[in-house]
């Protein structure tokens, strides 16, 4: 029975697990929602780097994991080199899903929603580079969106009109194929759709899955039904509310802690 953490800044990973639960239905999880410094799209880099190298390093060290995904478009396009530098185990991080946007698009007029950092990244600037360069590209970046997502998963109303503000530009730009380049969008997807259904929003959740499938292959972990029961625990580094804790035991959790500090960060480093 493998055992796969995942990483984020908060609860927009979740879009991930779900797919990993699909398709590895056996696979025990352990969840780190880092809400004590999220969102992560407006944090001094060198600080964030710094931050999720400690993270995942106290991670694997106090549990016996087979695969890590750092579930956050941010973090990934920030932190996967140095991490699999320092790390033995297998990492997984979430790739905007350029390269298929730029494969379906009928009329080469294609959008990415994300995160400040991941917008202005040179990680996004090479892959449009690679495999978008014939396409029309709009580029919107938005940390009040994974607020937003927050909110809805604490079982907390949100307001569509601020998520019509936000998509505007890429209504305009008649894009037909927007990648949502932050794991805490998926959720939305309904209020986007619902706003725009004319535009396909994608994302990445389904090929992670099927990385950490290949992944758990190599290790020879075998991928099947057997027992015991995979076992769901999720961690996050502040206080949670009922709403969530409630959200959390529909996704399946059984174990559900608040509060956890994995290492000493230095809260005169980080910078919002």
């Amino acid at each position: 029975m493998p055992r796969i953490a995942l990483l984020d800044s908060g609860i927009g990973g979740l879009s991930v697990l779900q797919a990993i639960k699909q398709q590895i239905p056996n696979a025990s999880i352990l969840y780190f929602a880092d809400h004590a410094y999220s969102p992560y799209g407006n944090k001094d880099t060198l600080w964030l780097n710094h931050h999720i190298v400690q993270l995942v390093s106290a991670l694997n060290q106090q549990h016996k994991l087979d695969a890590i995904v750092i579930a956050c478009n941010t973090a990934s396009t920030l932190c996967l080199a140095q991490l699999r530098q320092c790390i033995n185990t297998p990492i997984i991080g979430v790739v905007p899903a350029v390269k298929t946007a730029a494969n379906l698009t009928k009329n080469q007029s294609i959008g990415v929603l994300a995160t400040p950092t991941t917008i202005h990244g040179e990680y996004l600037k090479s892959l449009i580079s690679d495999f978008a360069h014939q396409c029309q590209i709009t580029k919107v970046a938005s940390t009040e969106l994974v607020s937003l997502a927050e909110k809805k998963l604490n079982k907390q109303p949100i307001e569509q009109k601020t998520i019509a503000h936000i998509i505007e530009p890429l209504i305009k730009s008649r894009c037909d194929y927007v990648v949502l380049g932050c794991t805490h969008f998926p959720h939305l997807k309904p209020e986007l759709t619902a706003l725009a259904a004319h535009i396909n929003w994608i994302d990445s959740a389904d090929a992670i899955a099927k990385r950490c499938i290949s992944l758990l292959e190599d290790t020879h972990i075998e991928n099947n039904h057997q027992t015991p029961k995979p076992h769901m625990s999720f961690y996050s580094s502040a206080q949670i509310n009922n709403g969530l804790h409630l959200t959390l035991t529909e996704f399946g959790f059984t174990h559900i802690q608040a509060n956890v500090q994995l290492y000493d960060v230095q809260l005169n480093s980080v910078h919002s």
